[in-house]
């Protein structure tokens, strides 16, 4: 036996340092860690305990007061050094939690079986920034393997609350070591009495008295806990049923949606009751929510839903939104209704939800700025959901992924947006993935599977395969994407293109699996490559290909002309730097440069453009180029019969940093400002004229070209710039 008795102030653990710390107590090999009391402080955070562990039987109290929510990982770290990856998930999880922590409990069992008795209270307490009025938990690991807990949230600011409690087994997993330790237990354990304060009874009268006063002090702690779950019946229970209860009120929603980055619950009526029951692998749920005058923001959004209401009820896992309706800003509409089961075995002919939106005006960062219009059908499950319907995107712009990679891009770009939502949205979003992980379905079965002799190889190709699918098997039915009117495609600061068309897409909704069919056109664009800026060539029919069986790798056909080069792109989006046709449009005879032609001279154009004279960096031409990127353009088109027109209206600078220095800058601005003009009209089919006024080499320069379609393959061009020429044209395509 080893005895230990010492006192400290000012302690350092690692990194870690204590204001004090107090242990006494022995430890031996049979009856493991014996604590006469420990104390641990640091600022106004303090940690107590008493009690044995770490031999056949666990007898600790322990209590947790004015603690900081944030020093928990903290804590752990210290007590497992090695727990790292543990620590980081919680202090993620933890991270969206704010306030001071008060903790007591019993520890008891043994540690292939452990049992445990906590009441938590969270003092000044915050969940994603909504102040709390209050928050407890009480929680209980019982002795026939059962997880009780009832925990009890009010935020400060609304009336509301939210309630959960319930009961889940649990099952340890089992040493094949003292197996002994699972005899039966004295009478004492299987009560509410820890029975540690009646083991201890050895020393002085005022031992024996510090004893009967802490026994009294923890049997009205426990009677306070074994009230708090009385209600729960858990003795009542069979071996593996599973029973949860939620009740959310009013308020209680801001706490729910406090923990998803995607909405938050500013006001309004709402009465929510949620029943689990059955066991953690068949989960039976029923309940019912209305809601009435809500104000739900998003900040994928522009505007919040307001006016949200409706009532939905879950029947035996069946879905059933009677109806649910909301405004969003002056002219959008919101509706939902229809039923659903929670898995496809448990559904009815007719199943089916009805999604419909009405000018919703979406702003998410990154990835779509505009005009979402909707009509969606979902058959199939909530587990395994099915969409059909139209899907419609206009007035805006849709911003192409940062990402390498032909499709795996938009899907992995979830981590990288996550800098980008609200401040606090990040650690809302792992926090409710710890809280859907926590509520997840397990299979039924866990058996490990060892595939037959020599088949290892197709097995584990399989088991990439299924592995790449998506863990929630969302599969779409023929849904229809119509892109446009007034939608462009945006690389910021490089590419713009206003797009148009309609795409079919079926399959798993996975970027790797989706099938698309259709045609996308391009009507116009730009792009910015700094040395060389080049548009979509208007007479030719600019389009992307897309074919079931090759995904999101569409077949392109882009004609790009700019005032010295224009480029030919046939292929497939994957591979166009392979077919990349690049001619100079002041040859007459048009010679085709090979790519390592074509990639000398760009590398001349690029050093020409960001390269003075001397070798030093062109600010200047750089910093114009940047601001005329950034600048607004206003672009105006329209029909009348079979004639079209376009006007685009754009600032150029033509030396940004050669202002004056004695001037007023903004003065020297605005007078260095000129605009830029290009106007295009289309008579018929056969019939198109452009002229295109810009700033070049500091001047304002004039180019108009006029083409008349002869037949469907050739064609007469008259241009005034770079060179006065009138030129025949012959394309092995027809134009028609």
């Amino acid at each position: 036996m080893a005895e230990f008795d010492f006192l400290g102030e000012e302690w350092e653990w690692g990194t870690y340092k204590t204001q004090r710390v107090l242990a006494v107590g022995a430890y031996s090999n049979d009856d493991g860690l014996r604590l006469e009391k420990i104390f641990i402080q640091k600022d106004n955070a303090t940690i107590h305990a008493d009690g044995t562990l770490l031999g056949p039987k666990t007898n600790l109290h322990f209590a947790v007061l004015n603690f900081p929510v944030s020093l928990v990982p903290t804590a752990v770290q210290v007590i497992e050094s090695s727990a790292t990856e543990a620590v980081h998930s919680l202090r993620q999880l933890l991270a969206p939690i704010k306030g001071i922590l008060h903790m007591e409990g019993d520890l008891r069992g043994s540690l292939a079986k452990p049992e445990c008795d906590v009441q938590l209270r969270l003092l000044d307490g915050a969940i994603g920034g909504i102040d709390l009025g209050r928050a407890e938990i009480v929680a209980s690991l019982t002795s026939t393997s059962r997880f009780l807990f009832n925990a009890k949230f009010k935020p400060i600011i609304q009336n509301g609350h939210v309630h959960v409690q319930g009961s889940i087994p649990v099952t340890f997993v089992q040493n094949n070591i003292l197996e002994e330790e699972n005899v039966e237990r004295d009478k004492n354990e299987a009560t509410w009495i820890p029975g540690w304060t009646k083991e201890r009874s050895r020393g002085s009268a005022d031992v024996a008295s510090d004893k009967k006063a802490s026994r009294d002090r923890n049997e009205g702690w426990d009677t306070q806990l074994a009230e708090s779950l009385k209600g729960l019946n858990w003795n009542l229970l069979d071996v593996g049923e599973v029973r949860v209860d939620a009740d959310i009120k009013d308020g209680g929603m801001m706490l729910i949606t406090a923990l998803s980055p995607y909405a938050n619950w500013l006001h309004g009526n709402a009465d929510v009751m949620l029943q689990v029951r059955g066991t953690v692998e068949q989960p039976v749920l029923d309940g019912s929510a209305s809601f009435h005058r809500a104000t739900v923001s998003s900040p994928v959004l522009r505007q919040p839903l307001t006016n949200l209401g409706g009532t939905v009820h879950v029947n035996s896992n069946r879905l059933c939104i009677i109806s649910l309706e909301s405004r969003v800003s002056r002219r959008g509409k919101l509706s939902v209704k229809g039923n659903l089961p929670l898995r496809t075995s448990e559904g009815s002919l007719g199943d089916k939800i009805d999604l419909k939106c009405e000018v919703l005006e979406v702003r998410a960062k990154n990835i779509l700025s505009g005009q979402v219009d909707t009509q969606l059908q979902i058959t199939g499950s909530i587990l395994q959901p099915n969409i059909s319907g139209n899907i419609k995107l206009s007035h805006g712009e849709a911003y192409l992924p940062h990402d390498k990679g032909s499709g795996a891009a938009a899907f992995n770009r979830m981590a990288s947006n996550q800098s980008s939502l609200p401040s606090g949205s990040y650690n809302r979003v792992v926090a409710s993935k710890f809280v859907s992980r926590f509520f997840s379905l397990k299979p039924a079965s866990s058996a490990p599977f060892h595939p037959p002799p020599g088949k290892e190889a197709e097995v584990e190709k399989e088991i990439g395969q299924v592995n790449s699918k998506p863990k929630l098997d969302i599969r779409l039915m023929d849904l229809k994407l119509v892109l446009g009117p007034e939608l462009r495609i945006v690389y910021p600061l490089i590419l713009n293109f206003a797009v148009s068309g309609e795409l079919a897409l079926d399959g798993v909704a996975h970027p790797k699996l989706i099938k698309p069919k259709g045609i996308l056109t391009f009507e116009n664009g730009d792009v910015n490559l700094v040395a060389t800026q080049v548009r979509l060539k208007r007479e030719h029919l600019n389009i992307a290909k897309f074919e079931p069986d090759n995904g999101l790798d569409p077949m392109l056909d882009l004609a790009l002309v700019g005032s010295e080069w224009q480029f030919r792109i046939q292929s497939r989006a994957s591979n166009w730097q392979d077919k990349l046709v690049v001619t100079s449009t002041r040859s007459v005879e048009q010679d085709v440069l090979s790519p390592s032609e074509a990639a000398r001279v760009f590398e001349s154009q690029l050093a020409e453009s960001i390269l003075e004279g001397d070798g030093q960096l062109a600010f200047k031409k750089l910093a114009t180029a940047t601001l005329e990127t950034l600048m607004p353009k206003i672009e105006g088109k329209g029909e009348f019969g079979q004639a079209r027109w376009r006007l685009v209206y754009a600032p150029q600078i033509p030396s940004l940093l050669s202002v004056d220095p004695t001037v007023d800058p903004l003065k020297s601005l605005a007078s260095n400002i000129s605009f830029g003009t290009e106007v295009e009209v289309q008579l018929g089919k056969r019939l198109q004229a452009s002229v295109v006024r810009q700033m070049k080499d500091s001047e304002m320069a004039t180019q108009w070209t006029l083409i008349y379609q002869l037949t469907s393959r050739l064609r007469v061009l008259l241009q005034s710039a770079p060179s006065k020429r009138l030129l025949f044209e012959y394309s092995t395509t027809s134009q028609d």
